[in-house]
């Protein structure tokens, strides 16, 4: 009976050595595969995760930088209101009325510099902070996964160092702003009378007309002036120029990175092409708030205060001047479609001054639907704001 099995076995040996051979491969590669399968569930596990942590992180990331920019909001109209000061014109039009039609004119520059620098500041700041509290953001998302960025942790001491450019641009970057500002809106307004009528379509035309000497692109006024009035790169009223560090602390070495990286940010065609959008946007949410005080008779309403400015401001000017002569800035009553009612209705310059400088006050306020938070909230200032999140926040499958 062996040897039949033995003669079995041996006339069959090929096929059960081949059949083994399939059903260890077969178990082998059921292992294998169990095995694959747990670490692609591991990997999809981690992944989901590390997207979590990084979409939460930057969700603080973009909140805090909003906090901040609103917390900086008494700070904006602090200085504001002290480089374009119309308290101590008040004051000297009572005390030399002799001297009021040229103090009129002062506040008449004064008014429409404001507004204009309202707009500015309130879109470079929100735009600015918000690109470094990003950058800053990825940087540190690599400690937030235990490795740091690139190896190289950032300690709260470089944190607070890297965050100190605010206060260069609060303290040096937007008094330099305003300043260049004043001086476009000077040579632009000051041709304009204080008896002259405008329209919301007129007085828009104006802020576009500043608006291009601001950004070089006018020359209706001559081109080697406007290129000098151009405004400087975006960067020079944000950050102190940085030293390369001497040392070899890599600290410094890190600062000095993160703070020219930051520069080329704002000194790039995407960042100038979202403080665009953020200026026309604010333009436009201040000719909303103007509208407002159109017809004439609606503002005195509204705002009490306005009387003591413009009473009887009409008695103070002089009749002899042409009523035509702002009509080559302010150009014809005809613009952009706005509502028959506002067309038809215009408003003397004298009495838009003092609409034009109590601006500041609500725009650069943290209160719900004025300008501030609605350059915050813009969806080109979130995009390139995440995109610039994205390239510096280090992906956990690099940290490990």
């Amino acid at each position: 009976m062996f040897s039949r099995v033995k003669d079995f076995l041996y006339r069959h040996r090929r096929k059960f050595l081949i059949g083994g051979v399939i059903v260890g491969g077969a178990a082998f590669l059921s292992r294998y595969a169990e095995r694959k399968l747990l670490e692609w569930h591991d990997q999809q596990t981690r992944a989901l995760l590390e997207k979590q942590k990084k979409r939460q992180h930057y969700e603080n990331t973009y909140r805090t930088a909003n906090a901040t920019v609103m917390s900086l909001s008494g700070s904006m109209k602090e200085v504001l209101t002290r480089e374009l000061d119309t308290e101590t014109l008040l004051q000297a039009v009572k005390e030399q009325p002799q001297h009021k039609r040229n103090i009129w004119e002062q506040l008449k520059v004064v008014g429409f510099s404001r507004a204009i620098s309202t707009v500015y500041i309130a879109s470079l700041v929100g735009a600015a902070i918000r690109m470094q509290l990003m950058l800053l953001g990825g940087y540190t998302f690599g400690d937030l996964i235990h490795s740091g960025h690139a190896g190289l942790p950032i300690s709260q001491t470089l944190q607070q160092k890297y965050l100190t450019a605010v206060h260069f641009l609060v303290e040096e970057g937007i008094p330099k702003l305003v300043q260049h500002i004043t001086q476009v809106a000077t040579r632009i307004v000051s041709g304009i009378p204080l008896n002259r009528s405008l329209t919301l379509s007129q007085l828009e035309a104006i802020f576009h007309e500043i608006r291009l000497v601001i950004a070089g692109e006018n020359t209706s006024h001559g081109d080697g002036q406007s290129r000098r009035q151009k405004v400087e790169p975006w960067s020079k009223y944000v950050l102190q120029l940085p030293v390369p560090p001497d040392g070899e602390s890599e600290e410094e070495k890190i600062l000095y990175n993160m703070l020219i990286e930051t520069s080329d940010i704002l000194d790039s065609e995407d960042f100038g092409t979202v403080m665009d959008t953020l200026i026309q946007h604010g333009f436009n949410i201040m000719l909303d708030r103007m509208a407002d005080f159109y017809p004439v008779t609606k503002p005195q309403q509204e705002n009490g205060s306005m009387e003591k400015w413009v009473d009887n401001i009409s008695r103070d000017l002089d009749p002899g001047l042409p009523p035509d002569l702002g009509d080559k800035i302010a150009g014809p009553q005809t613009g952009p479609p706005h509502s028959n009612f506002i067309n038809s209705t215009s408003v003397p310059v004298a009495k838009l001054v003092p609409v034009l400088s109590g601006l500041v006050h609500a725009a650069l306020s943290p209160t719900p639907g004025q300008l501030l938070q609605k350059v915050l909230t813009n969806d080109k200032l979130d995009s390139m704001g995440a995109n610039v999140y994205e390239a510096f926040a280090l992906p956990l499958s690099q940290a490990v």
